[in-house]
């Protein structure tokens, strides 16, 4: 009896030790088998990382010929992180990984256990271990220009550039604060690794000064954000009507082209000099 049972255990061991590898398809393409650690990327705080996998293998299973793997799911992560697995027979096994929105800056470590459900193809089950950085610095932001001077009925328009230096894709709001009257909120998508631009305009009719705070939060967390002041400057008389120019105007007829043309070179050296 002893013996038969010291049998099965090896038996069960064998099986769990055979598990057939599979292939990472994103966020990048490896191929994995149990007991492996995989560094799949630089995130934020709340932000969420997907991995995908592709359930058929070509080998191994009851005829040495491959199978499909049912799912995949999260089977181990950190306190405080949620995850959702993949569903059933999914063409590609996705599963999403999100961070704690409070998640301090350092490296955390998540298992992925890709099924082959009740062993029914005899792929076993491939577990590993998917590695993560947590940083709160993945996001940047420019403005420019930084300071415009117009004239009155003039606009002034920011390019506000949003730059998303993490692993993860995320929904970023951006909105302005301390103008009443040219208040906006807008919420743009920046993938991964890459940046996008918005034009935030403004237009005075009287001299002043304005100060607006650019802020950019993440939705997912609201620890990933960036703010930065912009100045406007309404000025009437030549050298604001000049520079004014420079910045673009509404509409004006097509034989004063070259009129308007000439301002805004003038307005441009005029900015150069600081004046």
């Amino acid at each position: 009896m002893r013996t038969i049972s010291v049998f099965i255990l090896l038996l069960g061991i064998s099986t769990l030790s055979c598990a057939v590898p599979v292939q990472l398809v994103a966020p990048f393409q490896q191929t994995v088998t149990t007991g492996d650690e995989v560094f799949i990327g630089t995130i934020g705080p709340g932000q969420t990382l997907e991995v995908r996998i592709n359930p058929l293998v070509t080998e191994g299973g009851i005829f040495g010929k491959g199978g499909a793997y049912e799912s995949a799911e999260v089977t181990a992560k950190p306190a405080g992180w949620s995850a959702t697995g993949s569903e059933l027979y999914q063409k590609s096994l996705q599963v999403k990984i999100t961070a704690d929105k409070d998640a301090s800056a350092g490296e955390y470590r998540a298992n992925i256990t890709v099924i082959d459900e009740n062993n029914g193809e005899e792929l076993g089950n491939v577990t590993f271990t998917v590695m993560m950085n947590i940083t709160w610095d993945v996001l940047d932001v420019n403005i420019t220009p930084a300071s415009i001077v117009t004239g009155p009925g003039q606009p002034a328009r920011f390019t506000i550039i949003v730059q998303n230096k993490g692993s993860a894709s995320d929904t970023f709001t951006v909105s302005s604060h301390g103008t009443k009257k040219w208040s906006f909120e807008k919420p743009i998508y920046v993938p991964a690794n890459s940046s996008r631009a918005i034009v935030y305009e403004m237009t005075g009719f009287e001299e002043e000064y304005y100060q607006p705070t650019i802020r950019v939060v993440s939705d997912s967390s609201p620890n990933i954000y960036k703010e930065k002041n912009v100045t406007l400057t309404i000025q009437s008389g030549l050298i604001g009507d000049y520079k004014s120019t420079s910045n673009g105007v509404l509409i004006f007829p097509v034989y004063e082209a070259p009129v308007y043309s000439l301002a805004g070179i003038i307005g441009a050296l005029l900015g150069a000099l600081g004046l």
